[in-house]
Order: C-alpha cells, then sequence, then structure tokens
C-alpha cells in the first residue's frame, strides 16, 4: 500500500458533498484537478444544519465504524486552502478542516483535507428517513449525484445517494447551472 500527499505547492482534497462536481468546486478553486476517487473508512455520510445558499441541509462525515464515504480526490494549489476553507465556512465556525487517509480501489493512500461540520447529530438515522430539517435540497443532491456520476463512484453508492431524501427545495438555475449538466441528471425524483 502507497500513500500520496502534498506535492509541490499543491494539496490533495476529499470531496463527497458538491464538490464531487468539477464546476462547484472550480468556482473558487479554478486550479482544482480530478486525481482520484476514493473510499473514507469509519465515517457515514450525514446532513444536518441549514445552508441559504442550497435551501437545504448541507452534506457532513459522522464518525462511524464499520462505515464508509466514497467521495472524488481533488488536488489543488496551495493558494487556494484559503478559498476552500472560506467556501466550507471555516472562518465561521460551521465546519472543521482535517487531514485523513483515503483509499482508492487499488489500496493506494491518499492523505487529504476533508471537511466536517462541526456540530454532529448523535443519532443515525438512515439516509431514506431523514427528518425534515436534516434533509438536503434537490439542487444540492442533484449537485452530488452528477459530481458521483461524473467522476465514476461505484454504482452502488451513486443509487444509495439517488435514494437520499430531499427538501423538495430549489431549482436547477439553467443560465448557472448549464456547464454542469444538472438539468439533465439521470434521476428519478420520488
Amino acid at each position: 500500500m502507497s500513500t500520496s500527499t502534498k506535492i509541490n505547492n499543491k494539496f490533495l482534497y476529499f470531496a463527497y458533498g458538491s464538490n464531487l462536481l468539477a464546476a462547484r468546486i472550480r468556482i473558487s478553486n479554478p486550479s482544482a484537478e480530478f486525481v482520484d476517487i476514493g473510499r473514507l473508512e469509519n465515517y457515514r455520510l450525514d446532513f444536518m444544519g441549514y445552508s441559504k445558499v442550497w435551501d437545504g441541509s448541507p452534506a457532513t462525515i459522522i464518525s462511524t465504524e464499520n462505515s464508509h464515504v466514497w467521495g472524488a480526490i481533488w488536488e489543488l494549489s496551495n493558494e487556494h486552502l484559503e478559498t476552500l476553507d472560506r467556501q466550507e465556512g471555516v472562518d465561521k465556525g460551521i465546519y472543521l478542516g482535517l487531514y485523513v487517509n483515503v483509499i482508492n480501489e487499488t489500496g493506494t493512500v491518499y492523505r487529504c483535507r476533508c471537511y466536517q461540520q462541526l456540530k454532529n447529530v448523535d443519532d443515525h438515522v438512515p439516509l431514506t428517513e431523514l427528518p425534515e430539517d436534516r434533509r438536503p435540497s434537490l439542487t444540492y443532491l442533484k449537485t452530488m449525484v452528477k459530481g458521483a456520476q461524473d467522476c465514476r463512484l461505484p454504482a452502488n453508492y451513486i443509487e444509495s445517494l439517488k435514494k437520499i431524501k430531499h427538501n423538495g427545495h430549489g431549482s436547477i438555475n439553467i443560465d448557472e447551472m448549464n456547464n454542469a449538466g444538472l438539468e439533465a441528471c439521470d434521476i428519478t425524483w420520488k
């Protein structure tokens, strides 16, 4: 098993939420280059809080034995660490930046920057049964799924993302998101 970390004024970032989508991460971090996909062990995906930008709950990771979260590994210039932190609300005390080991499908371990909400829920509710106050918006969820599809995360993981309960809020702004292809996102919403 080999390990990859910082390389020449760059750092690795593990994205599991809206930054799975290249068009989204590059809005504030144009240096982002896709490296690989990987799995963060002993964490689960969850949603909590409220984002005005997304009109719903954003994603977070919660330490949970025997669980994992799939995501994209991006390489960014060190100059974008500050913009990424700001995008994630580190300065506002919303998310905490941490470094985690992420494993790809062949066993390579990447040391990546990642973000976790500072306030996390204690109860583990299946994502298909999220209470109303913890549901992501339709737009946020479509952004995640489109990014997961583009990055080629495992098909069963993408299917599990499609089944997450959303709050029905948000609409795709075709003018702003057309390049991201969200209007054509292959999802049947119930």
